[in-house]
């Protein structure tokens, strides 16, 4: 069994979403997109109040602050209607802000049994299970009369929000959304969930810390009766051998002080007894190591990836379960490369031996974003929310997944993007701007050969309506068809595609300004080069060298060792684009 798909609606900054989910759901984003609000709101719907320790009720910042901002426009709009009692209820549900999370099922074969009664629609005979988590108002006439009565004796509710919805009005309820019947803890038990916060630094930093719960837990329910038994008969020996080895027993030597006549045959019958400890009380005094060290010796990474192995690894152990659910926000905090390939590794392997565990991760990490399974992807962006594998085709992710080396968060994510053709471009414009060392840059310079419209297509679909930026730069190369279709994106405020008038970048380059009289002083200084008679010559002896030339070149121009070389109008165009948003 699986979640197949989540609908949020005015949880904190997710306004309304609905997605598809996978076994294994990556989310991606920037900071404050959304994304630990995500995994947060998944775990909602299985809440009870026996179940978990999270927080079941929501607060007043949990709510989306659109939604709470349109229920108070609602209010100074019709403030002199509300006051005259001319409002009806029903009109007033309508504002009052609500928030739900819905999760749908996909049952796998016998699973159907755990989810029978959440059965909300049939699609071509093929039935639909979900529950809901809602969290609204329960008596909306009450706080209608409430909100009467503060506004015929305030003229203004900017500073008295709060007491205009107050969150003592609110209950949550977890039910089936078709029927609004509750959900039944007897059947909310089946799904177990654990999540895994980022702020995990502290795990075992204590040499005193003696266990964990993790560890404890995975160790007691690994256990068979045999074991357990085995355990406490080794207690048993051990204790044995104790009163052994030390003569406990005779200190106990009142007798011989004693002036009572039966002494002896009192006394002798006192004696030492194990007082045995719980199961968990003896395994409590494990503690976790790596090799011959306690694990809080160890440095930080090491500490996080041993902590996540364990508490994941204790997910198993829970094989009478419909559903187990785990949620990790940045699994790569202090994490080398080699280990986020470990924990990788062992995300894949957990999820193929257990086929009752799903995985929710919140990642900046190009590591645990796979170009192979891009379908497993979810992207946020200024509190929206889409998978990959419903937004875009599956031609474009298999495009996606053969581009080589293609940084896909990077490309994504920048808030300042240029697409160049290849490495020669990539190479000279780092070189200038890490030149301009009094100017700060925030521009990320990505290489690609071709397919220039495909990937503007893609990167449209997260940044059309965000401040992010994008540049192409493109070479001629004789194709004005080709010129034409690129240069069609520049209607779109934040996308500029520039061309070259010269077939490539080097003419280009030679022929702006007085570059050629510098270039071909500077090769014929620097490269021993033979001085070329025209622009045309020194572009295609430049064009022919080595790549060495090229990042020779480019290393002096960033060491403003080339002075007053002028960047030819088609790269200078997009720079300053992206500095200013405007297009010349």
């Amino acid at each position: 069994m699986k979640l197949s798909k989540v609908k949020v609606l005015n949880f904190r900054n997710l306004k309304c979403i609905d997605i598809s989910l996978n076994r294994i759901t990556i989310l991606i984003g920037e900071n404050n997109s959304g994304k630990s609000n995500l995994l947060k709101a998944i775990t909602l719907p299985f809440l009870n109040d026996e179940v978990g320790n999270l927080s079941k009720k929501l607060g007043w910042h949990d709510i989306n602050n659109s939604a709470k901002e349109m229920y108070f426009n609602f209010l100074k709009t019709n403030k002199e209607r509300i006051t005259n009692q001319e409002i009806n209820i029903e009109e007033f549900i309508k504002i009052v802000p609500i928030v739900t999370v819905d999760v749908s099922f996909s049952p796998d074969g016998s699973d159907e049994y755990y989810i029978h009664k959440w059965i909300t629609a049939m699609d071509e005979e093929v039935p639909q299970y979900s529950i809901q988590y809602k969290y609204a108002v329960q008596d909306h006439q009450k706080l209608l009369e409430l909100v009467t009565n503060i506004l015929m004796t305030n003229s203004s509710i900017d500073n008295i929000k709060m007491n205009l919805l107050p969150i003592e009005f609110y209950k949550y309820t977890i039910q089936v959304p078709l029927t609004e019947d509750p959900v039944s803890f007897s059947d909310l038990i089946n799904f177990k969930y654990n999540s895994l916060a980022a702020e995990r630094d502290d795990f075992s930093i204590k040499n005193n810390q003696l266990g964990s719960r993790a560890l404890v837990n995975l160790l007691q329910n690994k256990l068979s009766d045999e074991q357990k038994v085995a355990v406490e008969k080794s207690y048993e020996d051990f204790f044995s051998d104790l009163k052994h080895i030390s003569k406990l027993e005779g200190v106990f030597n009142w007798q011989e002080d004693s002036a009572l006549e039966n002494a002896k045959d009192f006394f002798k019958e006192i004696t030492l007894l194990p007082n045995m400890p719980s199961m968990g009380s003896l395994l409590n005094n494990l503690r976790l190591g790596f090799g011959e060290e306690y694990l809080n010796t160890q440095g930080l990474g090491y500490r996080n990836l041993i902590y996540l192995l364990v508490m994941i690894n204790s997910l198993k152990v829970h094989t009478d379960s419909a559903l187990n659910i785990l949620t990790i926000e940045e699994p790569e905090a202090h994490l080398c490369v080699s280990n986020e390939h470990l924990l990788g590794s062992f995300f894949n392997s957990i999820l193929n031996s257990s086929s009752n565990l799903q995985l929710f991760l919140s990642t900046h990490s190009t590591e645990f974003v796979n170009k192979l399974e891009l379908q497993n992807v979810v992207v946020l962006a200024n509190g929206s929310a889409f998978s990959l594998k419903d937004t875009i085709t599956s031609q474009e992710l298999n495009y996606l997944a053969k581009k080589p080396n293609l940084d896909f968060l990077k490309f994504l994510f920048s808030r300042n993007c240029i697409l160049v053709e290849g490495p020669t471009e990539e190479m000279l414009i780092k070189a200038y701007l890490s030149s301009n060392a009094n100017s700060l840059y925030d521009i990320e310079v990505i290489a690609l050969h071709k397919g220039f419209t495909k990937m503007l297509d893609i990167w449209l679909k997260i940044n059309q309506y965000t401040t992010s930026r994008i540049g192409i730069i493109r070479d001629y190369d004789d194709q004005p068809n080709a010129q034409i279709n690129h240069e069609r994106y520049n209607e779109y405020s934040n996308i500029y595609v520039t061309t070259t008038t010269e077939y490539t970048l080097e003419p280009e380059f030679v022929k702006t300004s007085t570059n050629f009289k510098k270039m071909n002083e500077y090769f014929t200084q620097n490269h021993g080069w033979e001085k070329c008679t025209s622009p045309e010559e020194l572009s295609e002896r430049w064009r022919s060298a080595k790549a060495s030339t090229m990042l020779r070149f480019c290393r002096d121009f960033g060491k403003n060792e080339l002075t007053n070389i002028v960047l030819p109008k088609h790269i200078a165009n997009v720079l300053e684009f992206l500095k200013s948003g405007e297009k010349k």
